[in-house]
């Protein structure tokens, strides 16, 4: 989605740089869940680093470090990088041994691509200092673009990109997603169904929200390391 920033001579000549290069690559609806003070951010299976980048660039973080398949492209805004296999635990060793704990973690569209993120969450809960919170976004499989065919016309048909990405090993609902973000010490404090359009907005507040379930794409979860 498209952010804008206020104009200002006293803006960092980055913050502009990450306006002009990435306009529209930075997850503004869930980092509404990080705090505004992120201290030290690791963003897990970043690519570039967008939104980590961003929250530096705003000063809502003193450092970004993304961890990738390949990280070897990151924006300049981050500080460090480290390429490997996201369910390799020696790669989280790495970055534990190379890196302080970090005060928010971002899980933005990578954990339905793990064969195991019940053990991802549990590597990262370590990295985390107490207080500190992952914030994760994850596909609602229960959507209506899924059900309706699966239910009505007996489809399941598997796309490159969206609910029905083929990339996709795990799927998840709500409850389910908040499952996984309990794991480890943590505890989910905040979770939002999120989905957009002037019609689908329309549709929930005349049915009251009974269907908000169906028409929610993804769920934007923030789960608390308990001290």
């Amino acid at each position: 989605m498209p952010y804008d920033l206020p104009r200002s001579a006293s803006m960092p000549t980055v913050e502009h740089n990450v306006k002009a290069s990435y306009h529209g690559l930075v997850r503004h609806e869930v980092l509404k869940l990080a705090p505004q003070c992120c201290g030290n951010v690791l963003d897990v299976g970043g690519g570039i680093g967008a939104s980590s980048a961003y929250l530096k660039a705003t000063r809502r973080a003193h450092t970004a470090t993304v961890i990738d398949l390949v990280a070897s492209d990151c924006m300049p805004e981050i500080d460090q990088t480290f390429s490997g296999d996201l369910e390799d635990a020696d790669l989280f060793d790495q970055v534990a041994q190379n890196c302080e704990l970090f005060d928010v973690i971002l899980c933005l569209d990578v954990l339905e691509h793990l064969t195991d993120p019940w053990a991802v969450i549990d590597r990262l809960s370590a990295m985390l200092a107490p207080g500190g919170c992952i914030i994760a976004s994850i596909p609602n499989v229960r959507n209506y673009r899924l059900v309706v065919p699966l239910v009505f016309q007996g489809k399941f048909d598997l796309a490159d990109s969206g609910i029905l990405d083929r990339t996709h090993l795990r799927w998840f609902v709500k409850d389910t997603a908040k499952s996984l973000m309990s794991r480890g010490g943590l505890r989910v404090e905040c979770c939002r169904g999120f989905f957009e359009g002037p019609k689908k907005k329309t549709f929930n507040l005349l049915t009251l929200g009974v269907f908000r379930n169906f028409l929610t794409i993804q769920y934007y979860i923030r789960a608390v390391k308990l001290a």
